[in-house]
């Protein structure tokens, strides 16, 4: 029997390209504060999993990662095996693929060091499991309960899931995991309004590009209201409707909270193309003109992550890239001139250089405007300058 069609084929080789897409970003990146941060202090499964790779491979910007880009890599897998189940043939599973490929969100995940990435590959898996073999997989769940607070939106999804198909059983048990995991862990729900719903929207704008955000979220409401419901479809309005509302007294955990919502972009391409589909070629100049400007939006914003560290240069060091570039340019320098500890009063490089092997006292390190013994230069342009 061939297990491999010339579509696995196809989506082997998009996932590759995307791999390299996010090792090539890698190469230019250093760590960042909040990266370091959870490397260095935070006690959960991400932060461990990440010492654990640097403590077998060696300390740099590629090892630390490697949690990362293997969840990354099972996400795309996963999106893809759900996509051939939900989709009707297995090209639009390869588009499928490719969209959730150059959303910015997708790419950002695959890069930067996150604890969203563990928790969307619990999520897909659950769902994939629930839509491929119409079961419920409840030892995953029930060891998920562990994994953090934001966890919670999964199991609250199921609950509603198990009322729409009057499964007793199933919402007793997503009503004790949620109950288990609000215990340990806990959700703050207190305090007065803030106003931080703006904050969320423009967010989940950036994370899918405006455009494909609209869309999706149209095509949600759409399948919650009319199509067949599963899932997939309850976990990705759960995460947008349930982060909205706790937007409006507090400031939502974004980095998790809301990229639990992309799990539902094969729903969203599946609508799509059914759109074009049961329309005469007449009357589907419309439908095709949205996707193009879907698609545009997503190029050009993969293209500004791809190509980030151009755009750091070119726009003269702006202080919003500046969490992500320097700090590998300036130890390295450092060593070569065999010093082991600075003395620098910007705490977040202090903790970034910290992972390059740079510990705290020595030698004051501070940044200058002109000369300096440090000198970060990308393609020839001085990006900044330190003095010993």
């Amino acid at each position: 029997m061939n297990f491999i069609n010339r579509f696995d084929i196809y989506f082997i080789l998009v996932l590759i390209c995307s791999i390299s897409i996010i090792l090539f970003i890698i190469s230019g990146l250093s760590i960042s504060y909040q990266e370091a941060v959870l490397y260095f202090s935070d006690n959960n499964i991400t932060s461990r999993l990440s010492r654990f790779s640097t403590s077998l491979l060696g300390v740099n910007d590629y090892t630390f990662r490697i949690p990362n880009i293997i969840l990354f890599a099972l996400n795309l897998t996963l999106i893809y095996l759900i996509s051939k189940k939900v989709l009707k043939h297995p090209k639009d599973a390869i588009l499928c693929a490719i969209i959730y490929a150059l959303i910015p969100g997708v790419i950002m995940q695959g890069t930067i060091l996150n604890q969203s990435s563990i928790i969307l590959f619990v999520v897909l898996l659950v769902c994939y499991i629930e839509i491929a073999y119409n079961k419920i997989a409840y030892p995953i769940l029930a060891i998920s309960i562990f994994l953090g607070p934001s966890i919670f939106m999964l199991f609250l999804a199921l609950f509603f899931y198990a009322l729409s198909f009057k499964k007793t059983y199933t919402a007793i048990f997503a009503l004790m995991c949620f109950s288990i995991n609000m215990y340990i862990f806990g959700i703050d729900v207190s305090g007065i309004p803030r106003g931080n719903f703006l904050d969320v929207i423009r967010s989940l704008a950036l994370l899918y590009s405006p455009p494909l955000f609209v869309y999706y979220v149209y095509i949600l409401y759409r399948n919650i209201t009319k199509e067949k419901k599963n899932l997939l479809l309850y976990v990705s309005v759960c995460s947008l409707v349930v982060s909205m509302l706790l937007s409006i007294r507090q400031n939502v955990d974004k980095e998790v909270f809301l990229f639990m919502s992309l799990c539902g972009i094969p729903l969203m391409i599946r609508q799509f193309l059914s759109d074009i589909r049961v329309r005469l070629p007449i009357f589907q100049n419309s439908y095709k003109n949205r996707f193009i400007i879907v698609i545009t939006f997503l190029i050009i914003e993969a293209s500004i992550l791809i190509l980030s560290k151009y755009l750091y240069v070119a726009l003269e060091n702006p202080s919003f890239l500046n969490s992500f570039y320097i700090a590998k340019e300036i130890s390295i320098q450092l060593k070569e001139r065999n010093i082991s500890k600075i003395t620098i009063d910007d705490k977040t490089m202090k903790k970034r250089l910290e992972f390059y092997g740079i510990g705290d006292g020595g030698q004051p390190l501070k940044k200058v405007n002109k000369n300096g013994n440090i000198v970060v230069k990308y393609y020839g342009k001085v990006i900044a300058r330190y003095a010993i």
